[in-house]
């Protein structure tokens, strides 16, 4: 089956699968995600309710294509409906200005990838990037669901966006530490590609504790600034993904060296919804200023 026909076996298989819920309707919706990735999700609507998880089907159809039945698909994806519903935040959505005191924070993005999304919401350039704006549905040990703050919810608080930029780093920098750790601690295998420890220790990676959009630790204050203090030297950096840069003391490195490496990763490795920028930057420590 191409993908298209997977989908719509699915969503008219599913009931079978979900027995114990009384469903209403179940819609296939396609979803544009971080720099303008389509998904495609299965929603399945329970009667009397408004709100349900969106299960995606790009990595089900994966799993079709490998060999997996129709009928172990549709098992799984029933399974993981059963866990998202079990830990549904039973909101609609409409969150006001007192629910965003604590729950607004900011996200590094890359900017052309997200600019017609970005026209429509609050957001602040940053070299190639952006700084946007989201507020937090759920945060747990399972992971973190959130969504986009837009104009018309920045206009409806009666807020202007540096009150909000304010109010979200402030969130964002209690609720996602920056930390940078030594290369060899977070890849035990990079000792295999760099076998020389004072070769090592000029690699480490700044990313936030729990290593969600850990990239966004570029914009807070003082941090990168405070590091490249500590070692007394300049950085470049390098966007690995949007969950963490790498920060490379600046002696002896070749910078075309560098962007060859950063655009090959996001080429063959980084995935789309991953990307951040195919730019290194430098941090200035006499300037204290980063740059492309």
């Amino acid at each position: 089956m191409n993908f298209e026909v997977f989908c719509d076996e699915i969503a008219a298989n599913i009931y079978n699968y979900l027995p114990d819920y009384d469903i209403e309707a179940v819609n296939i919706e396609k979803v544009i995600k971080n720099n303008g990735v389509e998904c495609t999700g299965i929603i399945v609507i329970l009667k009397e309710e408004n709100i349900a998880p969106n299960i995606y089907l790009d990595y089900y159809y994966t799993l079709y294509k490998q060999g997996r039945t129709l009928d172990d698909v549709l098992t799984m994806i029933g399974e993981e409906y059963i866990r998202a519903r079990n830990t549904m935040v039973n909101t609609d959505f409409n969150i006001e200005v007192d629910a965003i005191k604590d729950n607004a924070i900011v996200k590094l993005v890359n900017y052309e990838r997200n600019k017609e999304k970005l026209e429509k919401c609050p957001h602040i350039r940053f070299l190639d990037l952006a700084i946007s704006f989201r507020y937090i549905v759920k945060l747990d040990e399972l992971g973190m669901a959130s969504a986009m703050i837009s104009n018309s919810d920045l206009a409806r608080w009666n807020m202007n966006q540096d009150e909000l930029y304010n109010i979200a780093m402030e969130n964002t920098k209690r609720l996602f530490p920056a930390s940078i750790k030594c290369m060899d601690d977070l890849v035990p295998e990079i000792e295999d590609i760099c076998s020389k420890m004072e070769e090592r220790k000029k690699l480490n990676i700044l990313t936030n504790e729990s290593g969600i959009n850990g990239a966004t630790c570029m914009v807070y204050e003082n941090v990168i600034g405070e590091y490249a203090k500590k070692i007394g030297k300049s950085l470049f950096i390098l966007p690995s993904s949007i969950h963490e840069v790498i920060l490379i003391e600046c002696e002896d490195v070749e910078k075309e060296g560098l962007m060859k490496l950063v655009k090959e990763v996001n080429k063959f490795i980084v995935s789309e919804v991953d990307f951040l920028s195919d730019n290194v930057y430098f941090y200035d420590l006499e300037t204290d200023k980063i740059t492309i």
